[in-house]
């Protein structure tokens, strides 16, 4: 087996050892200079990996962009664009929220492409951050239940010596 043969599959979810594909033994899909193993292809392309709140949050920002950017939007790019984000890791929460922060304060965004440089930008991040800490402050402190079998024994009658019978020994 030769080091011409072995490729590396371009599924970022991909669950094999070493994302290693062998061309001589391997069922495999080729799309331009890109290898995949049949059944990443299969779930890359099916759109498996993404949960029910990601497709709700994709959802939402279609909805979003046909109200509110451009009613004529090319969905094929839409959503390749958002696609490629989710394969980096940005969470679709926060491709919501920067669509949202987008509309409110009108900033000029006109096309799917031009949408990677309101993602990217600090101020952005920081007000998602913040809204995200104000969240987490919000959420209600958690309930603390009194056992009789973790909650400390405390003898009533005995009368604790202090430190004076510890410096005698």
């Amino acid at each position: 087996m030769s080091k011409s043969n072995i490729r590396i599959c371009r599924y970022s979810q991909c669950n094999y050892p070493n994302k290693e594909i062998n061309l001589d033994v391997d069922d495999y899909y080729q799309k331009n200079k890109f290898y995949y193993h049949k059944d990443c292809w299969k779930a890359k392309t099916k759109g498996e990996w993404k949960d029910e709140k990601t497709k709700q949050d994709l959802q939402t920002i279609k909805n979003l962009w046909i109200e509110h950017i451009n009613e004529t939007v090319v969905y094929s790019q839409l959503f390749q664009m958002l696609n490629g984000f989710l394969q980096r890791g940005v969470e679709s929460e926060y491709l919501l929220f920067v669509l949202q922060y987008c509309i409110i304060h009108k900033y000029k965004l006109m096309y799917p492409g031009g949408f990677k440089y309101y993602v990217d930008r600090q101020e952005i991040k920081d007000a998602y951050s913040r809204t995200k800490f104000a969240k987490v402050k919000r959420s209600p402190p958690p309930q603390i239940v009194d056992n009789e079998e973790t909650s400390p024994k405390f003898s009533v009658g005995s009368k604790s010596k202090g430190f004076s019978s510890i410096l005698k020994k």
